[in-house]
């Protein structure tokens, strides 16, 4: 076994499970790549040296757990198929024994009732005086005749004259089966098969009457459970592959939340986060050089006209209230970075940072930082991938990429002691957060 998979396992144990079967091979490949790539060495003990560094272990950790999940879900989506096929193989071989079965009793119901259709016709025939009710008659004789001539003929030496002649051996041979076979079915015709025979009869239809009734019976409840298991796999299967939902939130009472919007994880988190922004941002400014004009405790001109869905003037930028502004942060972007389900102290630096930059750059940034696709949207995966990461790296690096944003605008000559103290100031308060 490769030693890095050592290391993947003892970081974490459940994907040993995913080291078993048939994508063994394939996970493995998978996993070694991986902590190649983090590490960056295929030496087993230099790779160990490494894994104390806590950041490229935050961000293993959080790669093995992708591969976990993604061969965990390929491997349930297999048995789910599987017991899908074996289920429908079931149905199928009891359909045809149900069909093979019913064929049979209806085969011999016709047998059964074949000589007592004969004799009900002979009797109808007789009775009305047709000369056809001589028929049966006349074929019995010929029949009975013929076989005991046949049989003295063969008794008086005809079969050693047959013997002489290989053809005549051949034509007497069946004249004395078609004999034998006609005999014995006009002495059925006209005597009836014995007691015994026919108690046989009606045992053995009555046996297989009962036979295919509780093979119906049978049938039909294995159907139904046949069916029943079909829908458990339908719903595995809806499982396997439906998306993880959003962590679920609580509602509190807010006086900035509006009903239509995403509950808080708590109000007094989002209150403190907001109140720095106020102090961040101030009251109202126009400076020439910000690109955003008229703003007010951060809310630009062009962000309050789309709040209100109605053109404003600077009088009314001047004049927006706290609350007002309260509202507009909740809604564009502490719901849009889905701050609820960050770390307390991520929240802040993105919420600020979204602010400050744009949502989509602050969720690109945080996306980069926990190692998840950067899509710009805060959803489940990134949220459970922050959660699996220090929150402390996460908050420090984060603003030091904030930085490295701010010094390549061309405003940042002018505004440079604004963005770094701002930025300095978020990540104090937001490790603060986090010893208290």
């Amino acid at each position: 076994m490769n030693p890095l998979i050592g290391i993947a396992v003892n970081l974490l144990p459940d994907l040993a499970k995913r080291l078993m079967g048939d994508a063994k091979a394939e996970t493995t490949d998978m996993v070694v790549s991986v902590v190649r790539e983090v590490l960056g060495t295929d030496d087993p003990e230099e790779a160990a040296r490494r894994m104390e560094n806590s950041k490229l272990t935050a961000e293993l950790r959080v790669k093995l757990a992708e591969i976990d999940a993604a061969v965990k879900a390929q491997q349930d989506a297999a048995e789910a198929a599987k017991r899908q096929a074996d289920l429908d193989e079931m149905r199928a071989k009891i359909d045809a024994e149900t069909a093979s079965r019913d064929a049979a009793f209806r085969e011999l119901s016709a047998r059964m009732g074949d000589q007592q259709n004969a004799r009900s016709t002979f009797q109808s025939l007789a009775k009305d005086a047709s000369p056809f009710a001589w028929g049966p008659v006349v074929v019995s004789v010929i029949v009975v005749v013929g076989f005991f001539t046949t049989l003295i003929f063969l008794i008086r030496g005809g079969f050693e004259v047959a013997q002489t002649d290989q053809a005549v051996f051949q034509v007497v041979n069946i004249a004395v089966g078609a004999l034998t076979a006609g005999f014995a079915t006009v002495v059925s015709f006209w005597l009836g098969s014995s007691d015994g025979s026919r108690r046989k009869d009606i045992s053995a239809a009555q046996a297989q009457t009962v036979a295919g009734v509780v093979q119906r019976e049978n049938a039909e409840s294995t159907r139904k459970m046949v069916s029943d298991q079909s829908r458990q796999t339908a719903e595995l299967l809806e499982k396997v592959t439906r998306p993880t939902p959003p962590a679920p939130q609580v509602a509190v009472p807010s006086m900035t939340q509006s009903p239509s919007e995403p509950a808080a994880k708590d109000a007094r988190q989002f209150m403190k986060c907001v109140e720095i922004i106020f102090n961040h941002e101030g009251g109202y400014v126009d400076h020439p050089n910000d690109p955003g004009g008229a703003t007010n405790m951060g809310i630009t001109h062009k962000t309050l006209a789309g709040w209100r869905g109605e053109p404003v003037t600077k009088e009314d930028v001047r004049n927006l209230t706290k609350d007002e502004a309260g509202e507009i942060y909740r809604a564009n972007y502490w719901n849009a970075l889905n701050c609820d389900t960050l770390p307390l102290g991520v929240d802040l630096v993105v919420f600020d940072f979204g602010v400050n930059a744009g949502v989509s750059r602050a969720a690109k940034l945080l996306q980069r930082i926990v190692h998840v696709e950067q899509d710009g949207q805060v959803g489940p995966i990134t949220s459970g991938a922050a959660g699996a990461i220090d929150a402390k790296h996460i908050v420090v690096t984060f603003s030091e990429g904030r930085m490295v944003h701010y010094r390549g605008l061309r405003i940042w000559d002018t505004f440079k002691n604004g963005c770094t103290r701002r930025t300095r100031e978020t990540e104090d308060a937001a490790l603060a957060m986090l010893r208290g």
